[in-house]
């Protein structure tokens, strides 16, 4: 994101989109179904003095036109679990498909653990705890293939956003503050 230690980021939001169809039936019974793509959206806020405000057009001028970046999701992805060493996929899974066989590791990775694929950028979370040798239960389902030996990133995630901003108000004031608006690249 900003590269910089003259702008500050604040009112960091990250909000999680799963769009689906509910309904109860007359009987009582609940039934959910997903009818999209399950994606993220953010918005922050950068405060940044009118000497540092070619900084912040840097950053506009680079990814207006849809260029991501990368922004890590700070406290929201820091694993706490008790997996130390790296985690592999242990065979191929296709795109679609909702459950991972892991490799040998130690530990489990936890239900609510923030993951990423070596070979795309999409935000996964683990609906269940595995241990060593298990399946990975997902939400969503995988975006892309996996491949065998493919490494899973668990900890300190970082999620490819683009701006959403299709207005740029740019205050003209000593102090200057910004807000952007954010979707995931998927």
């Amino acid at each position: 994101m900003f590269n910089s230690r003259n702008i500050k980021i604040t009112d960091f939001t990250l909000k999680s989109k799963q769009p689906f169809f509910k309904a109860q039936s007359i009987s009582g019974k609940f039934q959910r179904r997903f009818t999209g793509i399950h994606f993220y959206e953010a918005e922050f806020t950068a405060n940044f003095m009118a000497e540092h405000i070619n900084e912040v057009k840097e950053f506009v001028a680079k990814h207006l036109f849809g260029r991501p970046f990368k922004v890590p999701l700070s406290y929201y992805s820091k694993y706490t679990g008790d997996v130390k060493q790296m985690v592999t996929a242990a065979t191929r899974t296709d795109r679609g498909g909702r459950k991972v066989r892991l490799s040998n590791f130690t530990g489990t990775l936890k239900a609510g653990t923030i993951i990423q694929f070596e070979n795309h950028k999409k935000i996964y979370t683990i609906t269940e705890d595995v241990k060593s040798g298990g399946e990975m239960k997902l939400f969503p389902n995988l975006r892309q293939h996996v491949l065998a030996g493919e490494v899973i990133k668990y900890q300190n995630v970082e999620g490819e956003f683009l701006l959403k901003s299709d207005q740029i108000d740019w205050q003209l004031a000593q102090i200057g503050k910004m807000k952007f608006e954010l979707v995931e690249n998927v």
